[in-house]
């Protein structure tokens, strides 16, 4: 071919189209993005020459392309000139509904020989498939529900169904079953309005045999008379019973179905042996006037699972009637009229109290009983407290965390460890220093009444330690004198932190103990937590001091005379004497704490104190 170059379809001699003509890379551009937040694929990009009116494939197909006499700027085009959403995500949750019905064919029956089915028709435009869906109908005794499951239907010509198939008044076929369209919702109509296409008015659905037989059936039963309705029975036309005393109970059956009373209600059954309390619900059930209680159980109550107490059935006022006579009469037994909050109703011996109804059975006595009142009264009880039983004395044997989990449970466990108090108040330890005290059952020698102690309280595990500083010439070994321990301030209880304070006795194994004084750490962290060490609050020292004034002048009086020196300052013993003779009780700790306060350098000034006490 003159001027024309074939070459030949081959692999490696294919030639596709560049994505620019300076690009001699010829890479492919990305297709995948995203547009509003959806995964999207956006058309190839193509060159286009401004001579030629086709792409630049075109120009290399026909063999029209030459680079030596190509001057024209290419320009890009796509398949699309706007990014749109894709239709799965504009048509999410649109759904177009059609009602229908089909026949189907009924042998061996007297009463019909087909039966009207009806149908809903649902198409998803999201992706164009459809559903069949047939409504249930109670005691129809018919398999019903989905018919034809979601997905995309195809009909004869081998095309797939669109919304413009399904018009009111024609039919369409799926699987061989022919369905008639005789209606479709609101948004369907609009949508399809639209669209360019009219729906005409909605079609009747037809009477089947059985239904026909069961109408008559009805109206031979109640006599059919019109009206604009009451609000029992609503609508235009309503089916009034006849004054016939033996159609009473179809009646009631008619008007009341479905219709339950709830009442919660509680039997108290304690006086008798192995008696209990137990919450019950009753049913009354209007359409027949029957009642039946249910057992309301609770987790880990303890109770077999058995969940009717009574039958259903009437419940006669008086049980020895039943006894006596096999039928009973509807007037001896209960009715809605018997009741009521706050009343107990006989269940064949057994009395139960009715507290509470549900919303249903509320509303239903205030229109039909005229009953206002329906408030629930409460009968719940307080939980009663376990009684603990109390500790045996301790006998010394093992440790006393030992003998109260034998005391507690019959195999004894290791004794829990507070951790928290471990990690937190590890290395915590109050110091005091302690003197024996005489007692009347224990008498002091000349020696032990020149001995001092150093009592240590560790925080973590709340154990103490005494320790005997050596000194000179008194003829007693120093060293440890108690071993660290828990203490046992009573019978059934440990020394605890809150316990130990400057001036408090302590007796530790049969022998009194005087706290003189602490260090400083001891007094600083007291001070600091003065929530918990109360004798270390000095505002709870002052108010003591000012609930017990007698006088100003008192008071004055009793810190001139201390100062003697008259230089105005007090230290911590003249502190506490002029206390002490101005006639105000405090512990020794609570007036350290209120010194160490109000004094500087050591020192108290007196007219500080009698300003803050007076």
């Amino acid at each position: 071919m003159p001027g024309r170059v074939v070459i030949p379809k081959l692999p490696g001699y294919t030639v596709s189209s560049p994505v620019s003509l300076d690009d001699h890379a010829f890479n492919k551009q990305q297709t995948l993005c995203y547009v509003k937040g959806y995964a999207h694929e956006a058309p190839e990009m193509t060159v286009q020459d401004p001579r030629v009116p086709s792409g630049l494939t075109e120009v290399y197909r026909s063999g029209g392309y030459n680079p030596a006499t190509y001057t024209g700027s290419p320009t890009y085009s796509s398949a699309k000139k706007e990014e749109t959403l894709p239709d799965w995500v504009v048509n999410n949750n649109k759904v177009l509904r059609w009602y229908g019905y089909f026949k189907e064919a009924v042998t061996e029956s007297a009463v019909e020989n087909f039966r009207v089915r009806k149908v809903v028709i649902f198409f998803y435009l999201e992706d164009n498939s459809c559903q069949v869906v047939e409504p249930k109908e109670d005691n129809s005794g018919l398999p019903q529900g989905v018919l034809i499951r979601r997905h995309r239907l195809e009909k004869s010509d081998g095309t797939f169904f669109a919304p413009g198939d399904f018009i009111v008044g024609d039919n369409v076929s799926f699987y061989g079953r022919t369905f008639h369209i005789v209606d479709a919702d609101a948004f369907t109509r609009q949508a399809m309005t639209d669209a360019g296409l009219e729906y005409g008015p909605a079609e009747p659905y037809p009477n089947d045999p059985f239904t026909t037989k069961k109408l008559s059936t009805q109206r031979h039963a109640f006599g059919a008379s019109t009206g604009t309705g009451s609000p029992k029975s609503p609508g235009a036309t309503s089916l009034v019973p006849k004054k016939d005393d033996g159609k009473k109970k179809l009646q009631q059956f008619m008007h009341n179905a479905r219709k339950v009373l709830r009442f919660y209600c509680v039997w108290d059954d304690r006086q008798a042996l192995y008696g209990d309390r137990r919450p019950y619900r009753l049913h009354y059930f209007l359409e027949d006037d029957t009642v039946e209680i249910l057992e309301l159980h609770e987790n880990n109550d303890g109770r077999d699972p058995f969940p009717v107490f009574l039958r259903r059935g009437p419940l006669p006022k008086d049980f020895h009637v039943t006894r006596a006579n096999k039928r009973v009469m509807r007037e001896q037994c209960y009715g809605p009229q018997d009741l009521r909050l706050g009343a107990f109703i006989h269940v064949y011996g057994r009395d139960f109290f009715l507290h509470d109804a549900d919303d249903f059975t509320k509303h239903w006595y205030s229109e039909n009983v005229g009953a206002d009142s329906m408030e629930p009264i409460p009968v719940a009880e307080g939980i009663r407290a376990i009684p603990v039983p109390a500790l045996p004395p301790y006998n010394g044997f093992g440790s006393f965390e030992d003998s109260e989990q034998s005391c507690k449970n019959l195999v004894p466990k290791p004794p829990k460890k507070d951790f928290y108090k471990l990690m937190n108040k590890d290395k915590i330890v109050l110091r005091f220093s302690t003197r024996f005290v005489e007692t009347p059952t224990h008498q002091l020698s000349s020696s032990d009444r020149e001995r001092k102690f150093v009592l240590s309280y560790f925080l973590a595990d709340d154990t103490l330690s005494i320790f005997e500083p050596p000194q000179r010439n008194t003829g007693i070994t120093g060293g440890k004198y108690l071993e660290r321990s828990k203490v046992l301030k009573n019978n059934t209880e440990m020394y605890s932190e809150k316990d130990l304070y400057v001036g408090k006795v302590l007796s530790v194994h049969q022998r009194t103990f005087e706290l003189l004084e602490a260090d400083e750490f001891t007094y600083q962290y007291m001070e600091n937590n003065r929530h918990v060490y109360l004798m270390a609050d000095w505002e709870a020292a002052l108010k003591a001091i000012q609930a017990q004034l007698q006088g100003e002048e008192a008071v004055r009086s009793a810190f001139i005379n201390v100062d003697q020196a008259g230089i105005g300052s007090l230290t911590e013993h003249q502190f506490e004497s002029a206390l002490r003779q101005a006639g105000i009780e405090l512990t020794r700790h609570q007036i350290i704490s209120l010194h160490r306060r109000l004094a500087k350098d050591g020192k108290v000034q007196v007219e500080d104190v009698l300003r803050v006490l007076i």
